[in-house]
């Protein structure tokens, strides 16, 4: 009888020790945006911009993840017009570069007026970059309806408006922003 009350106490001490290290879980969700050349110079392929993004859930709701950062931009071979100096003429430079960030999503309130849907939800970041004169702006949320339901999806706009990479790739841009819609997330 003593050997078990003392086997246990100990197991009692032992998951009063584990347990709040167990705070919630985390998955790791991306995005993949196709981005188009400008419409003056159609033989410069499609680059891609991934995001990546961290979810997580709480203990209380083991199933339920939510987005909460973004920590990666990743441009590979995006397209830039770059007008460069007023006798140089202009250029194109196809922008592949990899930026560790850590942006918090804020959720976005509910429409007025109305009740929210179960299991449905909207988060919004925007970042400026810190090396040149862009911004990128979006939304993740997750649908309740639609053939894809309780996938989360992202919708956005990236806007380069001055980028100098080099001395023959000055004044880069994406000449306006370019907008995705209801893309997928996926895991990584």
């Amino acid at each position: 009888m003593r050997r078990a009350l003392i086997t246990g106490v100990i197991a009692m001490f032992a998951l009063a020790l584990i347990a709040p290290a167990a705070e919630g879980a985390t998955r790791i969700r991306q995005v993949q945006i196709p981005i188009t050349s400008p419409a003056s110079t159609p033989s410069v392929p499609t680059g891609t911009l991934t995001l990546q993004f961290i979810f997580k859930n709480k203990r209380a709701t083991k199933h339920k993840f939510t987005p909460r950062q973004l920590t990666r931009i990743d441009f590979a071979q995006v397209p830039l017009s770059c007008m460069n100096a007023p006798n140089e003429g202009g250029s194109q430079l196809l922008l592949t570069e990899t930026l560790d960030v850590r942006v918090k999503l804020t959720k976005a309130p509910q429409p007025s007026g109305k009740r929210p849907k179960p299991e449905r939800y909207a988060f919004r970041f925007a970042y400026s970059f810190t090396g040149f004169v862009g911004t990128l702006r979006g939304t993740i949320d997750k649908p309740n309806h639609g053939d894809k339901r309780g996938v989360p999806r992202s919708q956005g706009s990236l806007n380069i408006d001055d980028l100098d990479a080099n001395p023959g790739h000055t004044n880069c841009s994406t000449n306006g922003p370019k907008s995705w819609g209801g893309l997928p997330l996926t895991g990584v």
